[in-house]
């Protein structure tokens, strides 16, 4: 459950870089795979709470 928990708030600190980086015009490809990391790391820790 801790775990669940480090992952969700890692997924926001990756969502938060991949808006960063979008801001400050990075390349599309840094962007989309921070936010598909960011989204992956979102969906594992919610489904590992709602077990």
């Amino acid at each position: 459950m801790a775990l669940a928990f480090v992952m969700l708030a890692l997924g926001g600190i990756l969502l938060g870089g991949a808006w960063s980086f979008h801001t400050h015009r990075k390349p599309l490809w840094s962007v989309i795979v921070l936010a598909v990391a960011a989204l992956a790391c979102i969906v594992v820790a919610l489904w590992r709470i709602n077990q």
